[in-house]
């Protein structure tokens, strides 16, 4: 278990409302409370954000990429690491890589690279989003219309198996 910490500041905002002159209390990993800095227990560790505004981080279902990264390119944990890593400097702190439209073989190295970002607890990583190669092609948009296809039995079977 991690020691119970706080994060004070000149704002922190928790989805609906500002508290002013506020603390971030986070035990164990997870945020426990928000009080007014005053209000902190004794003996707590605080670490000053100074006039920085605290908010809930971002969460994005639909990422192809980051930090010089295409997840097609890269269907790797390294490749999730450096997604994740480049998404979190800008305040997304989870996110669903995604693989576009590819050949078998890219898709099933994607999936392996999931499964092992997901057993590592690879910071920001949530899971993947397979979008295609079961699409309309009248609305492909930057799929390759080559590798688009109906889906067979077997898809199915394999993405049940791996799920």
């Amino acid at each position: 278990m991690r020691q119970a910490f706080a994060i004070t500041a000149s704002r922190i905002f928790d989805g609906h409302a500002f508290h002013d002159d506020a603390a971030l209390l986070v035990d164990n990993g997870r945020v426990k409370a928000i009080l007014g800095k005053s209000d902190l227990p004794a003996g707590v560790p605080r670490q000053d954000a100074g006039d920085a505004l605290i908010a809930p981080g971002f969460v994005d279902l639909q990422v192809n990429g980051g930090g010089g990264v295409l997840f097609n390119n890269d269907p790797t944990v390294s490749g999730i690491r450096t997604i994740c890593e480049a998404h979190a400097r800008f305040g997304t702190t989870a996110l669903m890589v995604t693989l576009i439209t590819d050949a078998p073989e890219i898709k099933r190295e994607a999936i392996t690279a999931g499964e092992a970002a997901a057993k590592v607890g690879e910071p920001g990583y949530l899971g993947l989003h397979l979008e295609g190669p079961h699409l309309s092609i009248a609305r492909k948009g930057t799929h390759d219309p080559a590798l688009i296809r109906p889906m067979a039995q077997v898809d199915l079977d394999y993405l049940v198996e791996q799920a």
